[in-house]
């Protein structure tokens, strides 16, 4: 059986926005769900996330099979992850994903930078994933459209634009991300 993991963002605020959501589409779809707890704001760094997600590799559920969104900051780690650890996934959705950090937060930059794939690192997640999805709005606060394609185009992803839903965070009031389930959904029948 495949399993969707959800992985959080800085504020962890995707769990009060899209999350749940795709939690409950994603169980009605036969999927496992993993939603990691992970350290936030100041407290998240790169070793922390990385030993929370070894559980879940020694444990098999992290495998060639997975499905896995990532929100914001989730979307810097994961790349990272499976690029330091070698992992292969079936598909990978990022939402409000940026490379270069915009938001002129010295405490946002300092974390941002911790978890920041290299070029080397973006080159081989994108080798390992086997289906990349970018999901990313106009209006996102955090970062301008043109950064938020380029990290699309970076990973080689298929671009989902949806127009007016900022970050997709709690700040946006996204409570849905059908699309996301859209994706899932077609993957899961090839």
């Amino acid at each position: 059986m495949s399993n969707l993991f959800i992985i959080h963002s800085y504020n962890a605020d995707t769990k009060e926005s899209f999350g749940p959501y795709l939690a409950k589409k994603g169980e009605e779809l036969g999927l496992d769900i993993v939603f990691p707890d992970f350290p936030i704001r100041k407290e998240a760094n790169y070793y922390k996330w990385s030993k929370i997600m070894d559980q879940y590799l020694l444990s098999g559920q992290l495998n060639s099979d997975s499905i896995i969104v990532a929100h914001s900051l989730g979307t810097h780690f994961i790349p990272k992850y499976l690029a330091q650890k070698n992992i292969s996934v079936k598909l990978y959705i990022s939402c409000a994903g940026f490379i270069n950090d915009n938001s002129g937060r010295e405490d946002l930059q300092e974390v941002v930078n911790n978890f920041k794939p290299d070029d080397e690192e973006i080159n081989k997640a994108v080798k390992l994933i086997e289906h990349r999805y970018s999901i990313y709005s106009n209006d996102d606060h955090m970062n301008p459209q043109e950064e938020l394609e380029y990290y699309a185009d970076r990973f080689q992803a298929e671009k989902v634009f949806i127009p007016n839903v900022g970050h997709l965070g709690k700040r946006s009031g996204i409570k849905e991300l059908p699309e996301a389930v859209d994706i899932i959904k077609k993957i899961l029948e090839k």
